[in-house]
């Protein structure tokens, strides 16, 4: 879990079509908002104008709330809600949005499609108020999927002390705390204090939260075919017995290891081969000594190995491949952990651990505790 309380100096700000705009904070950190390549983002802003319209984001969600003045959100011509001070909207950024009226101040949580999100005024007392989070799912069949959340507390006035698992942050006006909880972690929490703070929770998949999904394949490029010749040498079944932790500290996102385990599961190199060893040998039937179609088979082989395979890769694999691969130096605590279970992952004990789950009723918390009651 990871805690990072923001302050006023620490706030971006730019300028909107309406006005002045203050950016919070932003998931991941090294996100930017103008490349449209986070998760999520807090922002707070202003309007000096009686009609503005939003920025079309086409793939976010947005909620709105308005903290100073009244507006009328006109969104393009499927509906107009009115909002009065504290009063909030969601809708889609997608559609063209225009404000009406005297938009003094409002705050915004914009999030990635496919998130989930929510906004809520909370009125803080002396007396310490449990918030409630928002079930989640946990990780999938392959153990690269699940959902994780991040929780903000923005302090609107006065102050709010904030109590998660027990210790406690203090969040005073016009800060922002985020708390970035990983798989599986729900931590307790509680607020207390004076005056109103705004409690925002985003759950999103455990894949967004390793790569966005706003990256699309880029053309093939000489780059790729040297990548995809390194993948294709290493990732057969040979060099996985002989060695597993043959990424040398190197982390596929979830994306690029799917892929990988699509071509390693339905061998669709190896019939390819097959089928090129067949015609070889087909060459037989055509007069060529043992010796020649030998000679042939060879070729084809090392055609196939450095030129054939690597383009199949090249072909499925998502581009630019370098982007989906990270350096071991680069990589924080999440994304240890991440690569530790993709260095673990054994698909046939996987199937075997559900399968003695689902006979037996029992629960196994991973791989790892099924194998070690099978040994007791």
């Amino acid at each position: 879990m990871e805690k990072i309380l923001y302050k006023q100096e620490n706030y971006k700000t730019g300028q909107w079509s309406g006005g002045t705009t203050r950016q919070m904070a932003i998931y991941p950190e090294n996100a930017d908002y103008i490349k449209r390549d986070f998760i999520w983002r807090l922002s707070s802003a202003d309007s000096n104008l009686e009609e503005s319209s939003f920025t079309k984001l086409p793939d976010f969600d947005r909620i709105l709330m308005v903290l100073e003045g009244s507006v009328v959100l006109a969104h393009g011509e499927e509906r107009t809600v009115e909002l009065g001070p504290l009063q909030q909207d969601a809708f889609d950024g997608a559609i063209k949005t225009k404000c009406f009226g005297n938009l003094k101040r409002d705050y915004n949580l914009i999030m990635r499609k496919g998130s989930k999100g929510r906004m809520e005024l909370i009125e803080v007392t002396g007396e310490g108020r449990r918030v409630t989070l928002t079930e989640r799912l946990g990780t999938d069949g392959d153990g690269l999927g699940g959902e994780c959340a991040s929780l903000g507390i923005y302090c609107l006035d006065g102050y709010t002390v904030v109590s998660i698992d027990g210790t406690t942050e203090m969040v005073r006006e016009d800060q922002q705390l985020v708390i970035n909880c990983k798989l599986g972690e729900m931590p307790e929490l509680t607020v207390m204090g004076s005056g109103k703070c705004i409690f925002t929770e985003v759950i999103f998949t455990r894949l967004e939260s390793f790569v966005s999904e706003t990256s699309t394949d880029a053309k093939a490029s000489k780059g790729d075919f040297s990548t995809a010749l390194k993948l294709s040498l290493g990732n057969n079944k040979w060099n996985k017995v002989m060695k597993r932790a043959s990424r040398k500290g190197d982390l596929y996102d979830p994306i690029l290891e799917k892929k990988l385990r699509f071509l390693d599961k339905f061998m669709i190199t190896f019939i390819i081969w097959a089928v090129g060893v067949t015609l070889c040998a087909c060459t037989l039937f055509l007069g060529l000594s043992t010796g020649g179609v030998f000679a042939l088979i060879v070729a084809f082989t090392a055609l196939h190995l450095f030129v054939i395979r690597p383009l199949v890769y090249m072909a499925i694999l998502p581009k630019p491949i370098s982007a989906h691969i990270k350096s071991h130096t680069e990589l924080n605590e999440y994304e240890k952990k991440l690569y530790d279970e993709q260095l673990d992952y054994d698909p046939h004990q996987e199937k075997l651990m559900h399968k003695y789950r689902d006979r037996s009723g029992e629960e196994y918390s991973s791989r790892r505790d099924f194998i070690s009651r099978l040994n007791k």
